[in-house]
């Protein structure tokens, strides 16, 4: 028996969580990336965290028809993914998987370009590779964390080229750029090293083409005057590298929205004083099916809105559940749009209005903080860009079975076009 579910009716039976991804606005982030770098300088898009949150797929196809020459991420499970839904273009897989025959195997088979950081993770490709491979070389300027320092980078670089089946594609570095003491100062002495690092090893005579050294935060602080090759911003694919360009129409962050699946009156006048909120006569309280599991405790403001009109988060949120008072909302009922992040109505409580309240740094990791649980919703369909040749009724073919594809990924994440 075929008991298969269908698009409208899965979304009917799902807990009714939605973020909603303004697409235009990345593809937006991404041509600006590309007008800043110009079209001689590599482009790669690093998707690191399911994109930042924003959905991994979707993402990748509008980057790559918007300026960006290659991704690079972090999750090995990631770059497959992308290779299952026909994403040819190349793929950097930073570190992360132990160097191990599998790894070497899986790199191999989906045509990735693995990073080698560390003497094991050399080894290790030495030992098991079986044909051809490009690869990269990941030296530590600065950060202290993965990579080999740059002093010795020049040698092992060379002894990972010397190997009959590995080729040195890319050289990449991650600069650290603290926002306290002197933060120009380190950013160049790191430039300096790598800059170093790699006149040794064109003295070596080993020939990279492509070397990255500015990500989003360098693109951002210094310019045009560390570009190399290549860059890899990541951030800057969701928020704007002009602070004058960042703005409702240029924000991937759209929407964060839930309903109310109960709402009643509070009748309790007995331990008034051990409730888990602040109680008051004739209150009204509704529930969203919304809780810390799926990362509300770190993406609202203490308030949402209901039918337009503000409305306090009573306590914290629970497991998989939020009350909401609605004491002041008028003719409120089962099923009513509740807004997190958003507007409705003549109300807005923007992704700026959350930042402040949670301290946190930027927009993105409001969106990383947004579980699997958590449906994206996208306000376009993606590019079939970077997909893989083949005829039209291939593309007519995923476009059709869009809906089945992206209804439930396997980390459980949820995307609809």
């Amino acid at each position: 028996m075929n008991e298969s579910i269908d698009g409208d009716f899965a979304w009917a039976i799902m807990r009714p969580n939605v973020f909603e991804i303004n697409l235009d606005a990345v593809a937006n982030c991404a041509r600006q990336l590309r007008s800043h770098i110009g079209p001689q300088t590599y482009f790669f898009a690093t998707l690191k965290a399911n994109a930042y949150g924003y959905g991994l797929i979707p993402v990748a196809r509008t980057v790559l028809n918007c300026g960006a020459d290659a991704l690079s991420l972090a999750n090995l499970e990631d770059a497959i993914r992308l290779r299952s839904a026909r994403i040819d273009a190349p793929i950097l897989v930073f570190a992360g998987s132990l160097p191990s025959e599998q790894t070497v195997w899986t790199m191999e088979k989906f045509n990735l370009i693995p990073s080698i950081y560390s003497e094991e993770s050399l080894a290790a490709f030495a030992q098991f590779s079986a044909c051809k491979l490009d690869v990269a070389v990941k030296v530590d300027v600065g950060p202290e964390r993965i990579g080999i320092p740059a002093e010795q980078a020049a040698a092992f670089i060379k002894r990972v080229a010397a190997h009959q089946n590995l080729k040195v594609k890319v050289v990449h570095a991650h600069p650290s750029l603290q926002p306290r003491g002197r933060a120009t100062e380190c950013l160049e002495w790191q430039y300096r090293r790598f800059l170093q690092a790699l006149d040794e090893v064109q003295r070596a005579g080993v020939d990279v083409p492509l070397t990255v050294f500015a990500s989003s935060k360098i693109l951002k602080a210094s310019g045009r005057s560390m570009l190399l090759s290549a860059v890899d911003p990541g951030a800057a694919l969701f928020t704007s590298l002009s602070e004058s360009s960042n703005g409702n129409d240029n924000e991937p962050f759209f929407s964060l929205k839930s309903r109310l699946i109960q709402v009643r009156d509070v009748t309790r006048d007995q331990f008034l004083e051990d409730a888990p909120f602040k109680l008051a006569p004739r209150m009204r309280i509704g529930i969203i099916p919304f809780g810390y599991s799926d990362g509300l405790h770190r993406v609202h403001c203490g308030e949402v809105l209901v039918h337009g009109v503000r409305a306090k988060i009573l306590g914290l949120p629970a497991l998989e559940y939020c009350r909401v008072d609605l004491t002041q909302v008028a003719e409120v009922k089962v099923g009513d749009e509740v807004v997190i992040i958003g507007r409705q109505g003549q109300g807005e409580i923007s992704p700026q209005e959350v930042l402040t309240a949670q301290g946190a740094a930027r927009v993105a990791d409001l969106a990383i903080e947004l579980k699997g649980t958590v449906a994206r919703r996208y306000l376009q369909r993606p590019p079939l860009m970077g997909v893989r040749a083949g005829n039209s009724s291939d593309h007519a073919d995923l476009a059709s079975a869009s809906a089945e594809q992206y209804f439930r990924l396997p980390d459980g994440t949820t995307e609809e076009y």
